[in-house]
Parts: structure tokens; C-alpha cells; sequence
């Protein structure tokens, strides 16, 4: 059920309705809300709110007791946080509190994820026990969510 090669419904190259390239709602080329560049409340170089460098309660390196999810690699080993946004929006920094990468929720409990010149990279989708995996363009499994 989480392996978007077997499940076609978190398949972004099959199901066209979490694939940004098709889905202008989840599209921040063409969606102007989702893009941190034009939305200033998504940019955490303007949003002190969501920059883990200027809020201690999102920084994991100060806040012992922070709550988000963290990307771990494949060998498990913890190398990006989660700032969760909004709802439907998340960004990405990695342990040095460099923002990476920014994510926007699909409609399969999932997120498509963009770089930071908003280049759709791969996507993330539920793994049933409130995380996610990674997988790439060609959906192969880059890292756990938890």
C-alpha cells in the first residue's frame, strides 16, 4: 500500500491529481499561494515564524521538546526537520538550519515536493503510522519521515 510502484493512487505518474506537472492547484509555477516566493507568510526568509534560525520553538538544535517530523537517510541516520506551515504546506531545512526544499499536501495524505527554485523533485506519502516515506521522480525510496 505505500509503494507508489504497486499502488497506482500514490503513483504521481499515474494519478494525475498529485502530479504537479498536471495539477495546477498543487502547482507553485502556476499557483501563486503555494510559492514562497510570491507568498510571503510561506518564505521563511521573510515569515520569522517559520525560520527555525529566528524561532527557538522550531529549532530541534535549542527546542528539546520539539514535536515536528525529521527526515531520516536511508541508513537512518536523522539529516533534515520539518517546519510544518500550514495544512497543506511544509518546508524542509536541513541540521545546519538551511532551508532545502519546500513541500505542498496532495490529496492522498501525502506531499509533492519542490526545490527552492521550484522544480517539482519527488514526493512523499503516507506510511499509515503518522510518517511518511520519500521517493524520488522515479519513485524510488529516498528516505523515512517520522
Amino acid at each position: 500500500m505505500i509503494n507508489p510502484n504497486i499502488n497506482r493512487m500514490i503513483n504521481p505518474n499515474i494519478n494525475r491529481m498529485i502530479n504537479p506537472n498536471i495539477n495546477r492547484m498543487i502547482n507553485p509555477n502556476i499557483n501563486r499561494m503555494i510559492n514562497p516566493n510570491i507568498n510571503r507568510m510561506l518564505n521563511p526568509n521573510i515569515n520569522r515564524q517559520i525560520n527555525p534560525n529566528l524561532n527557538r520553538m522550531i529549532n530541534p538544535n535549542i527546542n528539546i521538546n520539539y514535536n515536528g517530523l525529521f527526515i531520516y537517510n536511508m541508513s537512518l541516520t536523522a539529516v533534515e526537520f520539518i517546519v510544518q506551515v500550514n495544512n497543506e504546506f511544509i518546508q524542509i531545512f536541513n541540521n545546519n538550519l538551511e532551508n532545502t526544499r519546500f513541500g505542498v499536501r496532495h490529496q492522498q495524505n501525502g506531499y509533492s515536493i519542490f526545490d527552492l527554485n521550484l522544480r517539482y523533485i519527488g514526493h512523499f506519502e503516507s506510511d499509515s503510522y503518522n510518517g511518511f516515506n520519500e521517493f524520488g521522480l522515479n519513485n524510488e525510496w529516498k528516505s523515512i519521515i517520522k
